[in-house]
Parts: structure tokens; C-alpha cells; sequence
């Protein structure tokens, strides 16, 4: 068993990836003395920044243009990238261990119109990816022979379903190992507390209120306010916690009344948003790891999955103890609606019904599946089993070709 497990992800933002990383980094550390950890990052990066003072947790500093050395039999941790955008300044032996994290669906890939007012096309209308990959056969070849390199080395884990079958999807492969290591959430920094219902039923939302986010929130508020008066002598009262450019328009959009009032609290630092969720919330509904937030503190989850425009049929909602395969959230499709469906009514029925029950099973289920105490052992299990070493990797689907020397020079000039 490799003793040493090395993160590569230098970046100066708190964003998900590096929050992730470092959170894994500091609890192998702390819970396995006997295995060395090191983290590669800029001196004052994200990671760097929030690592604990260990003897086993090492920072590797990371700068520009400059070649790295990484610890010997370590195993290499990256989140996926397509490989033609290999760091220069990661300079690998031939035997090197690699693992790779599929943390968001579009990491394996490629844009396919490389200009900078025509790049998400192709992602946001599938028939037109479809169509413009005919003329990169090629490089799709590379791409697949990459990805079943990898599947077949046990080498790529999905965060969840939905990376795995949009990176199938937009590969056009069929990927025959569907593994899937989910991602972790750190225990909760307050004790959790199993409540009652009162006649007032407070329902919270914590997330970036943005365009992908914000059309399935106002769908939700709006059903809320249409099914609210079937609950006799309950009112409810929806949370919003989060700022962001569709404010404005969520604010014009959602539908008060006698029965539902919404609040909007604004944006919160993230070591008071435990206690916020305990004294604030009884009902969750959220997409990504903010729907973990609300399970681990025992607070029945409601997930909602994204989409980039409003809603007009009969959306499906479900409760997080009943996605597959990790999912937190997808891109609503037709598979998600049903015509007249009353999901949203019976959902909250059974936990106004049975709130202790409800509550226990939403913390049961983000302990087996997402506490980071359970993912950092699973995690531990599958990096060391990984069989990929450096030199597997063909060095024709790392090499920069000019038409992506071209793409990186056009978004240079974009930013």
C-alpha cells in the first residue's frame, strides 16, 4: 500500500474543488498518522491556507513555469481535466501513480466551437454537439481511448450519476465500470437537535441565487403557495439564504400569500450557516452539497435539480434519501416531469406526518453516504487501488495542438 497520497489543484480561491481537497487532505492526515499527505498549491492558496498544523500534512509549493517534484511512490489525486490541458509544471516519472476525481460534468469535455460568444452552444443543445463533432472524429477517438484507459485502471471515480452519463453522453461512450466515490461534507460544528413541527413550518433554501439555480426556486416557491392551503392550520414561511443576479428577478417572479411568506436573509459566512439551519429551518430544499448542509443537521431534504429556463410542465420533486447513483442534482430533462403530479404535496404530507422519522432518515443518509469521516475511508481504498501509472498515457492526447494554442490565445483576450 502506497504511504503517500499528493493533491494537486493550485488555486487562490476558496471554490469547491480546493475546499474539497484540503477538507480530504486535513481529515486523512488527522485520522491516518501513518500515511503522509501533501498538497500541491500556490504558497498563500486555497489549500494552502487551510491546512492543519501536522507532522504527516505537507504543502509543496507551486509557481508558474516552474517544475514540480512530487514524493516518491505518492499517488497523485487531480481533478479530471481533458488531458491536452496537462500542466506544464507538472513534470511526471514514468511510474507515477495517478487518480482522477470527476468533480463536474463538462472536466473530460472538449469546447467545440473555441470562440468566446459561441463556446456554450454546443453544451446547451446536444443535436448541435452532435452535429460539429463529425468534424473533430479524431480527437473524440483520443478522448475515448483516454477515458477507457482510465476506467479500466480504476484510476476515474464520478462524483455521482449525472457526471458519469454526461461524460458518456457527450463522449459517445459507453462507460462499462460506473464508479462512484461521492463527494464528503463536514460534520455539523453544533450538536444536532431532533425538533417538532409547529403550526408555523419554516421551509430554507441556501445557495448562489444565479440563473441555473434560480428558475427551478421560484417553481418551487410558486407550488408551495399553490398547495399550501390543503395543509389545514399551517402556514409556512420560505428562507432564502444567498445573493447573487437573479435577486431581482426571483423577487418578481414568486407568489405570496395568506399561507406562504418568504424571507430573504442574504448571503451568510459559512461557519454561521450551521446554526442558521438549526434555529431557522425545519424543511430543506437545495441542489449540490447545500442539500447536505440541511441532512446533516436532521433537517428533512427536498432536492431540487437545476435547469437555464423556466419551468412550464409538471416538475417531479423527490427527497434526498431517494436519488441514485449520489445525484444531488441534474439538468432537468422530460424524465423529471409528470403531468398533474402531486410530489411536492406528499412529500411534505409524510414529513409533516412523521417529522422525527423523516428527520432521522435524512441525517442516516448523508452519515453512510457523504459524512467525511465514511468518504475518506472509501477514498483512501480506491486511490491506492488505482493501477494507472504515467506512462499508460499516451503522449499524443497531452500534446497541445495549434488549433488549442488558438482557443487558449482567444480566451485570453475574452478575460
Amino acid at each position: 500500500m502506497n504511504k503517500s497520497i499528493c493533491f494537486y489543484f493550485p488555486y487562490f480561491e476558496d471554490s469547491g474543488v480546493p475546499v474539497l481537497f484540503y477538507r480530504m487532505a486535513n481529515t486523512i492526515a488527522q485520522y491516518h498518522s501513518d500515511i503522509d499527505v501533501f498538497v500541491v498549491d500556490y504558497e498563500k492558496g486555497a489549500m494552502a491556507r487551510n491546512l492543519l498544523d501536522l507532522p504527516n500534512l505537507k504543502l509543496i509549493i507551486f509557481k508558474n513555469n516552474n517544475k514540480i517534484e512530487l514524493p516518491k511512490e505518492s499517488v497523485l489525486v487531480m481533478q479530471t481535466f481533458i488531458p491536452y490541458y496537462w500542466p506544464n509544471e507538472l513534470d511526471l516519472e514514468s511510474s507515477q501513480k495517478i487518480f482522477f476525481w470527476n468533480l463536474h460534468p463538462q472536466n473530460l469535455i472538449p469546447s467545440l466551437l473555441p470562440l468566446p460568444f459561441l463556446r456554450a452552444l454546443p453544451m446547451n443543445n446536444f443535436i448541435v454537439y452532435k452535429t460539429l463533432s463529425f468534424a473533430y472524429n479524431s480527437l473524440f477517438k483520443k478522448l475515448q481511448k483516454y477515458v477507457r484507459l482510465l476506467n479500466s485502471t480504476d484510476s476515474l471515480y464520478f462524483m455521482d450519476k449525472t457526471n458519469l452519463d454526461f461524460t458518456s453522453k457527450y463522449l459517445f461512450i459507453d462507460i462499462k465500470n460506473k464508479q462512484y466515490l461521492p463527494v464528503p461534507a463536514v460534520e455539523p460544528t453544533i450538536d444536532v437537535k431532533f425538533g417538532q413541527l409547529k403550526d408555523v413550518i419554516n421551509v430554507g433554501w441556501v445557495g448562489r441565487l444565479c440563473d441555473f439555480k434560480s428558475y427551478i426556486l421560484v417553481y418551487t416557491i410558486n407550488k408551495l403557495s399553490e398547495i399550501a392551503p390543503r395543509f389545514e392550520n399551517k402556514k409556512f414561511v420560505y428562507h432564502i439564504v444567498g445573493d447573487g443576479p437573479y435577486l431581482d428577478y426571483i423577487k418578481k417572479n414568486i407568489k405570496q400569500s395568506a399561507s406562504v411568506s418568504v424571507v430573504f436573509h442574504g448571503s451568510l459566512p459559512h461557519h454561521e450557516l450551521d446554526n442558521f439551519i438549526s434555529t431557522h429551518f425545519d424543511i430543506m430544499t437545495a441542489m449540490g452539497t447545500s442539500a447536505l448542509e440541511g441532512a446533516k443537521l436532521a433537517k428533512p431534504t427536498i432536492l431540487l435539480d437545476f435547469t437555464f429556463k423556466k419551468i412550464k410542465k409538471d416538475y417531479r420533486f423527490r427527497n434526498l434519501y431517494e436519488t441514485e447513483g449520489f445525484d444531488l442534482a441534474h439538468l432537468i430533462s422530460d424524465s423529471d416531469y409528470k403531468k398533474n403530479n402531486d410530489s411536492l404535496f406528499s412529500i411534505l404530507s409524510e414529513i409533516i406526518l412523521e417529522y422525527p422519522f423523516q428527520s432521522q432518515k435524512a441525517l442516516q443518509y448523508f452519515n453512510e453516504h457523504h459524512n467525511i469521516e465514511n468518504v475518506q475511508s472509501l477514498f483512501i481504498e480506491k486511490v491506492v487501488s488505482s493501477k494507472l501509472i504515467f506512462s499508460m498515457i499516451d503522449p499524443e492526447i497531452i500534446r497541445k495542438s495549434k488549433l488549442l494554442t488558438l482557443y487558449n490565445k482567444l480566451r485570453k483576450l475574452e478575460n
